[in-house]
């Protein structure tokens, strides 16, 4: 799909809903969520209720509808109103809930126009109080980001679109084989001593995956969860996350919530790869129209020398291939790992929106005289 053409606005107006959710909120976001252009689990309710409940504080969020004049709703999204530190004074924004997500939309809404019109609106409804409306983590949403650039354009709203961060894709073959006529003779070795080595030395190595909810039910989620945060706790990024107060323990609580939240739909994917009696590497993913988010995953360090992260990735891939995934969605993370296996890569956007408040008129024509004054200085 190309760049949407721009529709005519809907003058849209903003209202708030209640905080927690009511059941008419929740229905009403599946019936747009069907519509919306280039959907995740990132963007179901169920991902942002859970970060909600284990990271932000209530009182912050802000649920909103988007309704034209006719009181025909168009847009819903859930946000966060936050003060943050400032030089001087605190500044105050409204932002996206993205926590843990790799790429995002705005809103739900059936498209790019539709969603830059919401995000007018937003403003309007917020005038005085709010410097930025922060929107992270943005997909390009199949041209829809372009439409909302130039939508916002037309409007003369101050903007600035930015890169976010990068985020390799593995791009799933047709087959393995030819995956790996594709590696160099060198690379081609090293894929297949991987699995190759711990297969000689560990006569009960095992790969398993469950996908279904029936799979979840016959292995048991609580086993699974057990097991695979307990190898967790033991890893190097358990040990990074423990210089950050209780980081490790928000992240494995958030994880198990989500499994447990997507199970039932037939959305969680965990992977784990077994030998030498113990559990030596996991994968915890989320699945969705051919995608594979690679979410949260380790591996042993006591057997770091028989590269498990690489074998698990290994057969995952090969699993893929029989399952007719069509990406492995990596995030935007631990770049350098992630580039041993590919080259391909999508970047994550920050569209930031410049409020009515002093501090944002003069954040932005500070901005605006750098981009000046840069241009002059490459002539």
């Amino acid at each position: 799909m190309g760049v949407v053409t721009p529709q005519k606005p809907h003058n849209l107006h903003c209202e708030v809903s209640s905080w927690p959710l009511d059941r008419q909120f929740q229905s009403d976001w599946d019936g747009l969520y069907t519509l919306t252009p280039c959907t995740s689990p990132f963007s179901r309710l169920e991902w942002l209720q859970v970060g909600i409940g284990i990271y932000a504080d209530s009182k912050e969020i802000l649920p909103l509808r988007f309704l034209d004049a006719s009181g025909s709703l168009k847009a819903m999204g859930i946000f966060r109103m936050v003060t943050e530190p400032g030089k001087g004074l605190p500044r105050k924004l409204i932002r996206t809930i993205e926590y843990n997500s790799q790429r995002i939309v705005p809103f739900v809404a059936a498209d790019g126009a539709t969603m830059a019109e919401a995000m007018h609106a937003l403003r309007e409804a917020f005038p005085k109080q709010v410097d930025y409306y922060d929107f992270f983590k943005l997909d390009a949403m199949e041209g829809n980001l372009e439409t909302i650039k130039t939508e916002l354009t037309c409007r003369h709203l101050p903007f600035e679109c930015t890169i976010f961060n990068e985020q390799p894709q593995f791009y799933i073959p047709a087959t393995w084989e030819g995956y790996l006529e594709e590696r160099t003779q060198g690379h081609r070795k090293k894929i297949r001593r991987y699995t190759r080595k711990l297969q000689e030395e560990y006569p009960d190595y095992q790969f398993t995956r469950l996908r279904t909810y029936e799979d979840f039910q016959a292995y048991g989620i609580d086993k699974v969860l057990e097991e695979v945060m307990g190898l967790f706790s033991g890893s190097w990024q358990a040990a990074c996350l423990a210089e950050y107060g209780d980081s490790c323990n928000r992240l494995t609580t958030f994880y198990a919530h989500v499994a447990r939240e997507f199970a039932p739909k037939g959305l969680l994917d965990i992977c784990l790869l077994k030998a030498d009696s113990h559990l030596l590497a996991f994968e915890l993913n989320l699945c969705e129209a051919g995608s594979v988010y690679m979410l949260f995953g380790s591996y042993d360090r006591a057997y770091a020398d028989w590269s498990p992260g690489n074998a698990i990735f290994s057969e995952i891939i090969q699993d893929g291939i029989r399952h007719g995934d069509k990406v492995l969605e990596f995030g935007g993370e631990h770049l350098d790992y992630k580039r041993l296996w590919t080259k391909n890569a999508v970047f994550s956007h920050r569209i930031r929106i410049f409020g009515r408040t002093p501090r944002a008129k003069v954040k932005r024509c500070i901005r605006f005289g750098k981009r000046i004054l840069k241009k002059l200085l490459h002539r």
